[in-house]
C-alpha cells in the first residue's frame, strides 16, 4: 500500500514551507508513538480533511481529529498516517502525495503523535469507518478567518504550550487538532 504513495514530486508551497521551517521533535520514550494524516485538497483554496469520531468509541468520542492512530511495530510515520486515513475514510494511499512531517506533538492521553502533511484530490473519494461519525472539509481561509480561544499548559518536559481552540460551524475545534492546525493556519502558505 505505502508504495504507491507518491513523495516529493514539484514542490507545492506546502513543501517548501516544510523545508524552511526547523521541525520540533519530541523525545518521549514512555508516550506510545502514533501519526495522523494532515490531508490537503488541491485547489486554490484547500481544505483539510477531518472526522468526527464515533460516539461508540471507547476514548475521545465525537472529538474533531485529522485521521490517524497509533503506529503499528516497526512502522514509519508515514506509512502509519496514510494507513489509518485508507481504515478511517477510504483514502486511497495512490492519491496522497506526502509533503513532508510537521513538528511532533504530545497527547495528555500518552500520545506523541507526528502529522504527516500531504495532498489529495480535490474531490477524494472517501467512505467512512465505524471509528468515524462524520467527515468535515473546511476551507483554510474559513478556519483563518476564526479566531481561537487560547489556554496555556505544560508540556511533559515543563514547557509552556500553547492549546487553542477553533468554533467551526458548530464543531469545537481542540486539543492536538487545534493545534496542528494553528501551525498551519499562522505560519502556513497563504
Amino acid at each position: 500500500m505505502l508504495e504507491d504513495v507518491q513523495t516529493r514530486g514539484n514542490l507545492d508551497p506546502w513543501e517548501g514551507w516544510l523545508a524552511a521551517r526547523r521541525r520540533q521533535t519530541l523525545h518521549l520514550p514512555n508516550y506510545r508513538p502514533a501519526a495522523v494524516l494532515v490531508a490537503l485538497t488541491r485547489e486554490a483554496d484547500p481544505r483539510v480533511l477531518l472526522t468526527v469520531r464515533s460516539s461508540e468509541l471507547p476514548t475521545h468520542r465525537g472529538q474533531i481529529a485529522f485521521p490517524g492512530g497509533s503506529l503499528e511495530a516497526g512502522e514509519s510515520v508515514i506509512a502509519g498516517a496514510v494507513r489509518e486515513a485508507w481504515e478511517e475514510v477510504g483514502l486511497d494511499p495512490a492519491t496522497v502525495t506526502v509533503l513532508g512531517e510537521m513538528d511532533d506533538v504530545y497527547t495528555p492521553a500518552g500520545f506523541h503523535v507526528t502529522p504527516v502533511l500531504a495532498r489529495v484530490p480535490a474531490q477524494p473519494a472517501l467512505r467512512l469507518s465505524g471509528e468515524v461519525a462524520q467527515l468535515l472539509l473546511p476551507t483554510l481561509s474559513e478556519l483563518r478567518a476564526l479566531t481561537p480561544t487560547q489556554e496555556n499548559r505544560q508540556m511533559p518536559d515543563g514547557q509552556p504550550v500553547i492549546l487553542y481552540r477553533y468554533p467551526w460551524q458548530g464543531h469545537d475545534i481542540w486539543g492536538m487538532t487545534a493545534r496542528v492546525l494553528h501551525d498551519l493556519l499562522t505560519d502556513g502558505p497563504l
